[in-house]
């Protein structure tokens, strides 16, 4: 997964002028985001890579949480594994009915689908 050609294709998808784009955005609570889209200076998408099988509900989880603390409405997590032990996990239902945050999985080649998937 070639993080900066993602990041990339991100600041393309959301390049208009009310979005804003920062790296390694850093909550009020000093959790970092690998990749903030800021609609009217206003948190909307929280982006997270994660290229690693271990503990991947955990760090689902997380990610949701630090969403969920910065503000963010919206979140995707980039993972180029398949999804095996994610599609029916009991975090979904967690993070759907405790947090306020959307959370999607989104494999690197449906970046460009965000906005759509996320509009």
């Amino acid at each position: 997964m070639k993080i900066k050609k993602l990041e990339g294709k991100i600041s393309e998808l959301f390049s208009d002028s009310k979005f804003k784009i920062e790296k390694e955005f850093i909550t009020k609570d000093n959790s970092r985001i690998d990749l903030a889209v800021l609609r009217n200076r206003n948190p909307y998408l929280a982006v997270e890579f994660e290229e690693s099988y271990k503990w991947m509900r955990s760090r689902v989880l997380y990610d949701a949480v630090k969403a969920d603390r910065g503000g963010f409405p919206n979140l995707a997590v980039v993972y180029p594994f398949e999804q095996r032990g994610l599609k029916n996990c009991w975090i979904f239902d967690f993070i759907r009915s405790d947090l306020d945050v959307r959370t999607k999985i989104i494999r690197p080649n449906n970046v460009s689908n965000l906005k759509r998937i996320f509009g």
